[in-house]
């Protein structure tokens, strides 16, 4: 028991890893999303800054003011920019598969990076907006037991293919982590006869029962 506890401690070990030595995600090579989703927005952007801007040009209409001029006005700029955003976002946004996770990039003031690894993965599913169909557009949705994130944008091919591939991988994963766990178990040597302290004496044995005699 001994020795392989010796040859247990010997595997194991805990390297100190330094900050130039840690894995950086941004050098990691994101998938830009297709163009076709970036149509999408542009159109869906557009739309609605032209809604704004009727509203804008009804409200002034039905109550001229220079106090409605300004609102009316502010709302419609504020509602263009949005616009502007949406644009690029999209062109921002990007998607890295590795061999353990997923990672999907977004944001254009503040950028963010999701990560999920494939281990912890518990569902996997496909999803399709009101003209996502239109456009052969999918977003892709990996959910786990701490959160999910959320790939929109991805051709339909594309997203069958990245949840076969998830599900594959997670599937994998969890089979070698079970069969690391059969692994592992630990010996145990049966332990040798009780040692009495010292000066300890056994009890002698009983001496047979006597015979009776009839006196004879």
């Amino acid at each position: 028991m001994g020795s392989r506890a010796a040859r247990d401690t010997d595997a194991w070990s805990n390297t100190v890893i330094t900050d130039d030595a840690l894995p950086r995600l941004a050098d990691v090579e994101f998938e830009p999303l297709t163009p076709a989703y970036l149509r999408l927005r542009t159109i869906t952007a557009a739309i609605t800054a032209a809604v704004a801007a009727v509203i804008a040009l009804v409200v002034i209409a039905l109550a001229p003011s220079t106090l409605t001029v300004v609102i009316a006005a502010g709302v419609t700029v504020l509602v263009w920019a949005g616009c502007l955003l949406q644009r690029l976002e999209v062109r921002r946004m990007g998607y890295a598969v590795r061999e353990h996770d997923l990672s999907f990039r977004r944001g254009v003031l503040t950028r963010s990076v999701a990560t999920v690894p494939f281990a912890r993965v518990q569902h996997v599913s496909i999803g399709h907006g009101p003209l996502d169909r239109r456009f052969g557009l999918a977003s892709l949705d990996v959910r786990t037991a701490g959160g999910a994130i959320g790939i929109p944008g991805l051709p339909q091919d594309t997203a069958e293919r990245l949840k076969r591939l998830v599900t594959e991988r997670a599937a994998e994963l969890a089979q070698d982590e079970t069969d690391t766990t059969d692994n592992d178990t630990t010996e145990i040597e049966p332990d040798g006869p009780a040692r009495q302290p010292d000066g300890f004496e056994p009890p002698a044995a009983f001496p047979p029962p006597e015979t009776p005699h009839d006196g004879r």
